[in-house]
């Protein structure tokens, strides 16, 4: 099976001000596309943020609508997408049964990452497990539906079952908070606690009650992708998997663009969690790598959206996955509509160069100055010749300020030597004579006003 892993579209971002919308249905309509008949693509995974917010502009909902049209009714290609931590995933998901009946599988809610998609070649069966990105809490509490508790399953559940489910009753200690509930009133909760639970036809839970025991929610969120994965493995004895996430796993590279999904350390995942995955085909960092193994790997995302990502070319990621679950990995490179460049130089000398004009006209561009003396109105001109310059770093003043070696602390200058060293930083020359004589006459004139 030929497999075609992406993420991170971002569709809708906003770059310094510039609408990206086109730059990337330049990218799905000259690249994607052409490469799933080109390559011979089986399936289409997307691990993540579709979109760039939870409620994206009407344009990007536009785009994404027709990548749904064209892979459902044009291309007929399968596609399984998860949401991520900039999507929402019951907007992401809408339309799910519909979509289904064309192959195009949207998963935006932890239950719905609780049963594998089955895809079917000539080598057998393949389990996609995909896990959309959500709250600790959401993925527990689906676990400990299952009776996935501390890693194992509670006695009596078979979680390698075909039977459909069966309604459970919730038992709880205290009896008393059923005594005004007649038959029909419990019913009708049993009815509404699984409606939305239709993902777990696999699972027999026949004549087991599950206890609510509120200390079970305190898992990390290393703890709950460890117990999902194992939950994964066990439903899936004999066949080929391929798991679909949207995390930061530990030991990836990070950039500006990437919102962090939580404070501090806590929200990494150990790459552990997927070794027994044939496949990981991961999401959220933005940089195309591969985590502590070839079949563990970020495909990074569709355009660069930072310009710390300069330097390092975005791809889409091709797996081949034979009839025993071995891969081979392989990358086709991604080129956008505008190419991101940073440059680095002295103001004069870039808005001199016009070769440089010619060469990056049609270029995002950011600018690093090395001037010490201050630009005035540099954005602007500098957009004169390159019309797309996004973004203005003094990096030469900012080494200036650095650089106190030698120089008094401005706490220790009077008012004339503050503005004497004040007047060198700007110009990038002592005060002439003259020039400190006619200070000097001002200073006392500033002085006998005060004194008035």
């Amino acid at each position: 099976m030929r497999i075609l892993h992406t993420a991170d579209w971002h569709l809708g971002r906003l770059f310094y001000n510039e609408h990206l919308t086109t730059d990337q249905a330049h990218v799905l309509e000259h690249q994607f596309f052409p490469m799933l008949k080109d390559e011979h693509i089986d399936l289409v995974v997307l691990s993540g943020d579709v979109f760039d917010r939870s409620v994206p502009p009407i344009e990007a909902i536009e785009l994404w609508d027709s990548v749904l049209n064209r892979l459902a009714f044009t291309e007929t290609t399968p596609m399984v997408a998860i949401s991520g931590n900039h999507d929402s995933g019951p907007r992401l998901a809408m339309g799910r049964s519909a979509w289904e009946t064309h192959g195009i599988h949207l998963l935006g809610h932890a239950h719905q990452g609780m049963k594998p998609i089955t895809f079917q070649d000539t080598h057998g069966q393949l389990d996609i497990w995909a896990l959309p990105y959500g709250e600790v809490r959401d993925m527990q509490t689906e676990l400990n539906q299952l009776g996935i508790v501390g890693g194992n399953v509670e006695p009596g559940i078979n979680v390698l079952s075909s039977k459909p489910t069966k309604k459970r009753r919730v038992k709880c200690e205290s009896a008393d908070l059923f005594a005004s509930l007649s038959n029909e009133d419990i019913t009708n909760l049993d009815n509404s606690s699984y409606k939305d639970n239709g993902d777990m036809s696999g699972i027999d839970t026949v004549n087991n009650d599950i206890s609510i025991d509120t200390n079970k929610y305190n898992w990390t969120i290393a703890d709950a992708y460890e117990r999902w994965s194992d939950y994964a493995m066990r439903r899936s004895k004999g066949h080929r998997t391929l798991c679909m996430a949207h995390a930061f796993v530990a030991g990836g590279a990070e950039s500006e663009s990437e919102r962090p999904l939580l404070v501090g350390g806590s929200g990494q995942v150990p790459t552990t969690v997927f070794k027994d995955f044939y496949y990981t085909a991961l999401g959220h960092l933005h940089k195309p790598q591969r985590i502590g193994a070839d079949h563990i790997r970020y495909s990074g995302s569709l355009l660069t959206y930072s310009f710390d990502e300069v330097g390092y070319s975005k791809s889409f990621t091709i797996v081949d996955m034979d009839g025993k679950g071995a891969t081979t990995i392989s990358e086709i490179p991604i080129v956008g509509r505008r190419q991101f460049v940073s440059l680095t130089g002295y103001f004069d000398d870039l808005l001199a160069d016009e070769s440089l004009h010619t060469q990056h006209h049609n270029d995002y561009v950011e600018i690093r100055l090395l001037d010490t003396a201050p630009v005035v109105d540099g954005m602007r001109r500098l957009r004169k010749v390159f019309p797309y310059c996004m973004r203005l770093e003094l990096v030469g003043r900012m080494e200036v300020v650095r650089d106190t070696t030698g120089a008094k602390r401005f706490k220790e200058l009077n008012e004339r030597d503050l503005f004497a060293q004040f007047a060198k930083e700007a110009r990038n020359e002592e005060l002439s004579q003259e020039e400190l004589k006619y200070m000097e006459g001002l200073w006392h004139r500033v002085l006998r006003e005060e004194e008035i």
